[in-house]
Formats: structure tokens, C-alpha cells, sequence
């Protein structure tokens, strides 16, 4: 490894870190930052790698890096000006628009400078999974990962109980208004709590990784094991899933918290019906998850409070359905070539039909990028999650790497709660969100393709049973 590649991947880790804190990087100056940063270290890391670049692991995950190259392809295409012969072949009513405008040229985005926008935020998405796909190589750098993002959950989830526990009314950075939910270094509480979801889910898969395959044989090994688990990395990661488990339910977030015991419940089950070689500890470790988080932290901490909102939830005082409904219109009548990324906000008050207030965003993502991006390019789009979801489920049933079938596991989970948290909300729009599960997708795809080295001892190691 030569020194460049060694500051690349201490640089992913440290960016990972990172991005949450500029509120979420979800403001022009915080993504522009990572946007020049991921540029940069991608262009040290091909120079470092010029000779002897990577080709067959880039191939190997190109079921990734193809569709986001493609989308990014074709978000280009929607913000460059057209001859109107051009546009008439690709989007017939947009460019009966600019006719009778009497133009020349048009665009099929509505909106070019938001699409543009969309685009170099899109360019470095395609530019991280590039960086991660190249970096993370080994079982130990999957593992290193998955601390880095536990480590940044933690921090995250300790700042924002902090401020809700010392009643700031303004953030400490940022000044921002702090309202009686914990939203973190985050603008949005709903961000927050999605992305200590998808830090919770794959601090589950590391702390499993960790559990003892062998059977105690006696009390006498059994005592031993559990002073030894006291005294171990494994009840370091258990005090922090706690302490994100309290920050989470201090969001108020109904969704984040529904989906967060929701994907345990169905993480547990997988685990314990298709994982080959169970932990015998793995079923108390779901347990305690369920009952203790729930119950015991939930009590004390406020989940009563989090009941309350999702009773009181009403279809009559929502308007997000109303939102969603009318935003069909829009793929209905640009279900091809959609209006442009970035344009929902402009492009939806032609479509309201009554006053419900601004929206920017859909709060549906399947819709948004749906009506801006067009039908195709969702289904472009979701192809690499079906294809990353079935990497987990073999990696569950097939994987001999106790680290591999944990983050197996833990991204499985992550998968399920961002889709279905994105359902009702704007997650993916927040730059850290995004690059969290764009990372997600990454591992898993490690979990199918890196190879197990049995001639390394550390390697050797991670496959031995304890």
C-alpha cells in the first residue's frame, strides 16, 4: 500500500465523520466542501493507483457504479440546452413548449441551475462509492468502517441529547433555533434520525460479529466469558447503540423510531431463521434490544411522548398525502423524462390545486425522483438496492467471516429502514444521508466479493471460532 492510498483511506474515514457535522452538509457551502474534497482524493488516489489500478474490483461492482454513472449521464443530459429536433425525439410535449415560446433551443429540465446543482452533488456521490469500492478491500477495513460510523452516531446522538437534557435553545456551532427535539448537528430532526438509524443498524452488525460461536461447556467458561464481554469492545458498542437509541427517541421522529424497532424485529428473525452457525448469544442480544432499549431507556427518556405523536397523527391534519397525490399529475405528464432534478419546487405549485403551504421537497422520494428524473431512472435506480439486498441475504446464509456476516446483517437492516423511511420523507436529499447509504451498498457488495485469506493469521483469526 503505498503512503497516497494509506491518506485516501484515512481520509474516507475522517469524511464519513464529517459530513453530519456541517448541519447534515445539506447547505450549498457544507456539500461544496465535500465536493471538492471527494474530487481531490480521487484524483491522488488514481494517480497513486495509475499502474496498477483496479479494474477487476471496479468490474465486480459495476451492478453500483454503472446505474449511478448512468443516472448522473442522464441528469446531464436534462440540464444541457437541445436543438429543438433533438428535444422533440426525447421529451415531444417539453418541446412543443419551447415552440410555442417561439425558442429555438430548450432543456428538459425546468429549472437548469437546480439541476446543475443536482448534478455535481450527484458526481460525487458516483466519485465516493468509486473511492470506497477501490479502499475498502479487507475484512479489517470493513470493520474499521463500521466503527467509524458507530463512533460518529454516538458523537452525533450524545450533541443532540445534550442540547434537548440542557434545554440550549440555540445550537452551540451553528446558532440555529433548538427546538424540544434533538436534531444533532443536523437542521432537520427527521435527518437526524435517519441517520442514527442506519448507524444503529450497522452497530448491530458489529457487535454480532463479536459474539461467541462455541457452546460455554460450563458455568466455570460461561462467568469467564461474561467478565471478559464487561471489559470488551462489545460492551463499549452496546453502551453506544444505547446512547443513539435514547438520542433517536429524543427526535420525537414517529417514523424513525416505528421503522428502527420494526427492522429489529425483522433483522432478529432473518438472523435466527437463515443464519448458518448462529452466535448462541445472538437471540438474548435481540432480546435486549427489544425489551431494555424499548421499554427500560424509552421510559425513561421519553418514547411516551413519541406514542403520542404517531396516535395523534390524522390524515385530516396531514398534507403530505395531499402532496404525493398531486405530484402524480406530474409523472403523469412527464412520466419519461421527468422535469429536471432539483425542479419538484418549482414545478409543483403549477400542479396544487389548494393553498397547503410550501413545498421544496415531495417527502416521498420514490415520487420525487420520480416526477424529476422520470420512470426510468427510478427503475435504474433501484436495481442496485434489489441486487445490494440480495448480496445481504447471502452473505447471512453463505459467508464463513464472522465481520461479514454481521455487516451482512447490519446492512440488510440499514436497506430496509431507508426505504422505508423514504417513503414519507426527504432523506436521501440530505448529502450525509445519502453518502451513509450510499456506503451501505458499498459493504454489501463487500460482503459478496471480498475473499477470505486463510493463509493470514489475522484473517485465519477472524474465521476461527472462539
Amino acid at each position: 500500500m503505498t503512503r497516497i492510498e494509506r491518506g485516501c483511506w484515512y481520509s474516507l474515514l475522517l469524511m464519513l465523520v464529517w459530513l453530519p457535522i456541517p448541519l447534515g452538509s445539506h447547505r450549498m457551502w457544507s456539500w461544496s466542501i465535500f465536493e471538492i474534497w471527494i474530487a481531490c482524493q480521487t484524483l491522488l488516489l488514481t494517480v497513486s493507483l495509475w499502474h496498477q489500478f483496479p479494474w477487476q474490483k471496479i468490474r465486480k461492482f459495476v451492478w453500483l457504479l454503472a446505474p449511478l454513472s448512468l443516472f448522473q449521464l442522464w441528469v446531464a443530459i436534462q440540464a444541457i440546452p437541445l436543438p429543438l429536433e433533438v428535444l422533440r425525439v426525447i421529451a415531444p410535449d417539453v418541446a412543443q413548449i419551447y415552440r410555442q415560446a417561439g425558442a429555438d433551443v430548450g432543456s428538459l429540465s425546468y429549472d437548469r441551475y437546480a439541476t446543475f446543482t443536482g448534478l455535481m452533488k450527484g458526481i460525487a456521490y458516483t466519485l465516493f462509492a468509486l473511492n470506497a469500492v477501490i479502499l475498502i478491500d479487507s475484512v479489517k477495513r470493513v470493520k474499521t468502517v463500521l466503527y467509524a460510523l458507530v463512533i460518529s452516531g454516538t458523537f452525533q446522538a450524545f450533541y443532540g441529547g445534550l442540547t434537548i437534557l440542557l434545554d440550549v435553545r440555540q445550537s452551540w456551532v451553528f446558532h440555529l433555533p433548538q427546538g424540544n427535539r434533538a436534531t444533532g448537528t443536523f437542521v432537520y430532526f427527521n435527518h437526524f434520525a435517519n441517520y442514527l438509524v442506519m448507524c444503529l443498524c450497522l452497530g448491530i452488525g458489529l457487535i454480532i460479529s463479536q459474539l461467541h460461536q462455541t457452546e460455554s461447556g460450563s458455568w466455570q467458561v460461561r462467568i469467564r466469558r461474561w467478565f471478559s464481554a464487561l471489559l470488551s469492545a462489545k460492551m463499549m458498542i452496546r453502551l453506544c447503540l444505547i446512547v443513539m437509541v435514547i438520542a433517536l427517541i429524543m427526535t420525537r421522529s414517529r417514523m424513525g423510531n416505528a421503522v428502527f424497532f420494526s427492522v429489529i424485529a425483522c433483522g432478529g428473525v432473518i438472523a435466527l431463521c437463515f443464519y448458518q452457525r448462529r452466535p448462541r448469544a445472538l437471540t438474548a442480544l435481540i432480546i435486549s434490544m427489544m425489551l431494555i432499549d424499548t421499554l427500560l431507556v424509552g421510559t425513561l427518556f421519553g418514547i411516551d411522548k413519541v406514542k403520542q405523536r404517531i396516535e395523534s397523527t390524522s390524515v385530516a391534519a396531514e398534507t403530505r398525502d395531499q402532496a404525493v397525490a398531486w405530484s402524480l399529475d406530474i409523472i403523469r405528464d412527464y412520466p419519461l423524462s421527468g422535469t429536471g432534478l432539483g425542479s419538484f419546487y418549482s414545478t409543483f405549485p403549477h400542479y396544487t390545486h389548494y393553498n397547503i403551504g410550501y413545498y421544496n421537497y415531495a417527502h416521498n422520494e420514490y415520487i420525487q425522483f420520480a416526477v424529476e428524473a422520470g420512470l426510468p431512472a427510478v427503475v435504474l435506480l433501484s436495481l442496485p438496492i434489489l441486487i445490494a439486498l440480495w448480496f445481504c441475504f447471502r452473505g447471512i446464509r453463505t459467508r464463513h467471516s464472522k465481520t461479514l456476516k454481521g455487516t451482512a446483517l447490519g446492512c440488510l437492516m440499514g436497506i430496509l429502514a431507508m426505504l422505508a423511511q423514504i417513503s414519507v420523507d426527504f432523506h436521501l436529499q440530505a448529502p450525509a444521508n445519502a453518502v451513509t447509504f450510499i456506503l451501505i451498498l458499498v459493504l454489501s457488495g463487500c460482503v459478496r466479493y471480498i475473499q477470505i485469506r486463510p493463509a493470514n493469521h489475522s484473517v485465519a483469526a477472524e474465521m476461527a471460532t472462539v
